[in-house]
């Protein structure tokens, strides 16, 4: 009886953590980093309004060197985060990296030599990143135009798949839908999507901006859900956190966020059945200490 008891207390206990568990994972992390002529710096927010929820830290690496970022996202099966540096200082420009978004530690993993540079020399890095379902990251170009690029997790090189026509980037916002469709805000005035086989885009509307102008750094899902970062003008930018309609480009503003935010990405979020797979191990030794 006495067995039967601990048995089910152990089986209520499992459900209580499943039950959690999903909790969490409808509740996903949302995080964000400065770039935008700021000091990097990692946050997350709260994705219903945008406030900050967490001072993560600042992106440093092991020397203390700072890395502004201009773009972050979440590899879809390893679940490491990438961030692409933004054009200043030049020092640390157009750089893939890794961050540990617990510490916001950076990692350098190399170059994009994505090939075009501005007057000062410096070479273009990617406004904003974004992986598809399949593991393939992609980025959007700061100069020479919002071109769409793919590039090597591995080396960090950047090969532009094709051209949009259009000569400058402001915004340079990505993301890509779970059913693999890229969207994208290369300039101020322009929301829609790029085609991944010849990097053509195609406007679908001009969207709206609460933070009072600007553009849109930063794009990102969550599960069918978009979101945008709307960078406004000023100094320090003001931000507002948006979701956008995927199909229509409609934007219904959350709130406003911190200063000079530039990226924002969703973290994954392990599964229920993997949250009860992971505690019942423990779960049933315990019930074995009791016998």
């Amino acid at each position: 009886m006495r067995r039967s008891h601990i048995a089910f207390s152990v089986v209520l206990a499992l459900l209580a953590f499943a039950t959690l568990a999903a909790d969490h994972a409808r509740a996903a992390v949302l995080y964000a980093a400065t770039a935008a002529g700021a000091t990097g710096q990692l946050y997350t927010l709260n994705p219903a309004t945008g406030a900050m929820l967490q001072n993560i830290g600042l992106l440093n690496d092991v020397t203390g060197t700072n890395y502004p970022i201009s773009g972050l996202a979440f590899h879809p099966t390893t679940g490491v985060l990438y961030g692409s540096t933004g054009n200043n200082p030049a020092a640390t420009a157009a750089r893939l990296v890794t961050i540990n978004p617990a510490t916001g530690l950076v990692t350098v993993v190399g170059s994009f030599n994505a090939g075009p540079t501005n007057s000062s020399g410096t070479p273009a890095t990617m406004g904003d990143l974004a992986f598809d379902s399949a593991g393939n990251l992609f980025g959007v170009g700061t100069i020479g135009g919002p071109q769409l690029y793919s590039i090597n997790i591995a080396t960090a090189q950047a090969t532009v798949i094709g051209g949009t026509g259009l000569t400058s980037t402001t915004g340079g916002g990505l993301a890509i839908s779970p059913g693999g469709v890229i969207y994208g805000t290369p300039t101020a005035s322009r929301y829609g999507t790029y085609d991944g086989i010849t990097g053509a885009f195609t406007n679908i509307t001009n969207p709206d901006k609460p933070a009072g102008g600007g553009a849109y750094g930063a794009l990102a899902f969550d599960g069918t859900m978009l979101y945008g970062m709307n960078v406004g003008s000023g100094s320090p930018p003001p931000t507002n956190l948006v979701t956008i309609d995927p199909t229509t480009g409609a934007v219904t503003n959350l709130g406003s966020s911190l200063p000079s935010l530039d990226a924002i990405a969703f973290g994954p979020i392990p599964e229920p059945a993997t949250w009860t797979l992971l505690l019942a191990p423990a779960a049933f030794a315990a019930l074995r200490r009791r016998r």
